[in-house]
């Protein structure tokens, strides 16, 4: 049967049109999407529903990944007060998907009341307006996000996210403060503790200014282990509290990708790459779209010398991007180019340089300016006899640029 009215689960009176959950500690309002998924899983009656059910009926006509779910999930099983290694509510079928353990029991509506005379109402609300007025001023002195701890630690972690991607030492500082913060109002917030671990990790990887800007392929891990830097006592202190910080993730919500990933970029800087890789083979058999998992395990396959898998690895990096990039652009785009980059220069590299003309036509396709991709395909080309089909691409890369000396080196 369809869930719209309200029903019980448990010891929770559930109101859909309302977007609230009822129980022994109170009413909690409850995310729309969240509310969808819990009245889909009553629907089943106690069936499994599979991730792919679930995303047409939830996000109908939009491609979402497994993490946007794992999210989704985790609002449901924490609104349930519900422990994703003990629920009583809700449970994961590995490789299935998820089903309710309680029944849902629909409820009668209650009898319809009496009329209250206007003139009643009017009253009430004067003095409700009155009695607002010393709240509202006190919550406009509230610094933090208003809500229920658990949203407003949820909001923190939103911007704390926005800062953190765009991996600069301020924005890296930022979200370092912020997830601090969400911390403050809920502790086991595994969002917040994973992006703190990954904050920390990365103030370590990073510790040059020049480390910050861009993605341009250099690995990150690599340079910094080369260095020596992760040796050092504060680093050490440093890599040993964000490996805590994933691990408690990991023990709040065991069915969350970013935990995993997290520990695994923590264990690749203290240089422990095999743990690492085991851990973002995790967070990938949770989310196979998760595109960093990729590109990360393609770095430490490549650290080990591995290289055929590390090309393997970036080729899957680049299409994981492509399936969630309209979902993703913001993450997504300073990673895009320069993955399909590294994938043409490694098959070049090994002489095929047809499929690495492929990957940067690939490449071109969708940034049309990449000034890289445009000069070294030429020279591609030029290596291979094809010396009229490099003066045209370059003609044209100088059009769209400006740049005459673009296939010149200027």
């Amino acid at each position: 049967m369809t869930y719209n009215g309200p029903f019980t689960l448990g010891d929770w009176r559930v109101e859909p049109r309302a977007g609230r959950i009822s129980g022994p500690d109170g009413a909690r309002e409850v995310e729309p999407k969240v509310m969808d998924l819990l009245c889909l899983l009553a629907e089943a009656d106690g069936e499994v529903v599979s991730r792919e059910t679930i995303a047409g009926r939830i996000w109908p006509g939009v491609t979402v990944n497994d993490d946007a779910l794992g999210r989704c999930v985790w609002k449901l099983r924490r609104a349930l007060g519900d422990p994703a290694r003990s629920p009583r509510y809700v449970a994961t079928v590995p490789k299935r998907g998820y089903r309710l353990l309680e029944p849902a029991v629909p409820q009668r509506l209650p009898a319809p009341v009496r009329a209250v005379p206007k003139w009643i109402w009017g009253v009430a609300g004067a003095l409700l307006l009155l009695m607002a007025f010393p709240a509202f001023w006190l919550a406009r002195s509230q610094l933090a996000p208003p809500g229920e701890p658990e949203a407003r630690a949820d909001r923190l972690a939103d911007r704390a996210d926005d800062f953190y991607y765009q991996f600069e030492v301020s924005g890296n500082d930022a979200a370092m403060r912020l997830y601090e913060a969400a911390l403050d109002l809920e502790p086991d917030n595994p969002r917040a503790l994973a992006g703190l671990a990954n904050t920390v990790t990365q103030r370590v990887l990073r510790g040059d200014p020049e480390d910050w800007p861009g993605e341009d392929g250099v690995s990150r891990v690599g340079a910094a282990l080369a260095s020596g830097r992760t040796r050092e006592p504060e680093a050490v202190r440093r890599l040993e509290r964000a490996e805590a910080l994933a691990r408690r993730a990991i023990d709040a919500d065991p069915d969350y990708p970013l935990g995993y990933r997290a520990l695994g970029l923590a264990l690749s800087a203290q240089g422990d790459l095999d743990a690492a890789i085991e851990a973002h083979n995790r967070a990938l058999t949770l989310d196979p779209d998760a595109w960093e998992a990729w590109i990360n395990l393609s770095d430490m396959h490549g650290l080990k010398g591995e290289d055929d898998l590390a090309l393997t690895y970036m080729e899957r990096a680049y299409e994981a991007m492509s399936r969630v990039y309209d979902a993703q652009a913001v993450l997504i785009r300073p990673w895009y180019s320069p993955a399909g980059l590294s994938i043409a220069r490694a098959h070049a590299g090994r002489g095929d340089p047809v499929t690495a003309e492929l990957w940067y036509r690939r490449v071109l396709y969708w940034d049309p300016y990449n000034r890289e991709a445009t000069r070294e395909l030429a020279t591609l080309l030029r290596e291979n006899g094809d010396a009229a089909a490099a003066d045209a691409l370059c003609a044209e890369g100088a059009a769209r640029t400006g740049d005459a000396a673009l296939c010149g080196g200027g």
